[in-house]
């Protein structure tokens, strides 16, 4: 019995994941801990002997684990987060057996939906932009100055230029790529 309600609460964060809501940390905890290898759904445990339990090791093994400097501390209470001492295993490679399955995989799997929902609500909100539509903006932008320059240059210019110095020959010239600078820039508008 305890075995389908366990199955039951794991579809449930699925179906969440699937609708697009958010998870709460227990929920999160839990696919952090399926995509580190646990058949567990436990997040959280009340003391050394159950975490060892969990983590599939002996208390010799876990007290020996605790000396590291960057292993996780108990809470205040004494209760141990299981994922946090995946993570650590995994970080130190102290246990081979940990090795992928099916319900990790698909574990992984919902952290990567999760991580793409993120990013697609992030360019919702004008956070990113897609590659394909800067090199669509900035093609257009290239060609409408190319276009500008070949006309000012061209065919406006050359007739203007007849009979000037250097010095106003120069001016002429700079004055059209700034003018053509300001269209660009949406400060002036472009003449027909």
């Amino acid at each position: 019995m305890a075995a389908r309600v366990l199955d039951a609460n794991w579809k449930n964060v699925v179906r969440k994941v699937a609708a697009g809501r958010t998870l709460n940390a227990s929920e999160l905890g839990l696919i952090k801990a399926k995509a580190a290898g646990s058949d567990e759904t436990v997040t959280h445990v009340r003391d050394v002997a159950d975490l060892a339990r969990v983590l599939g090791v002996t208390r010799q093994t876990l007290y020996a684990w605790r000396k590291k400097p960057d292993a996780p501390q108990p809470a205040a209470n004494g209760s141990h987060d299981v994922v946090a001492w995946r993570d650590f295993i995994n970080k130190h490679d102290l246990k081979a057996g940990l090795s992928p399955d099916a319900e990790v995989l698909k574990a992984r799997k919902l952290l990567a939906e999760i991580e793409d929902r993120e990013l697609r609500v992030a360019i919702r909100k004008g956070e990113y932009v897609p590659v394909e539509q800067v090199k669509e903006v900035w093609t257009t932008h290239i060609g409408k100055g190319i276009s500008l320059l070949r006309a000012r240059f061209e065919n406006e210019l050359p007739p203007l230029l007849v009979g000037l110095n250097a010095p106003d020959i120069q001016a002429k010239c700079a004055k059209a790529i700034d003018d053509v600078c300001g269209v660009l820039h949406g400060d002036t508008p472009a003449r027909a």
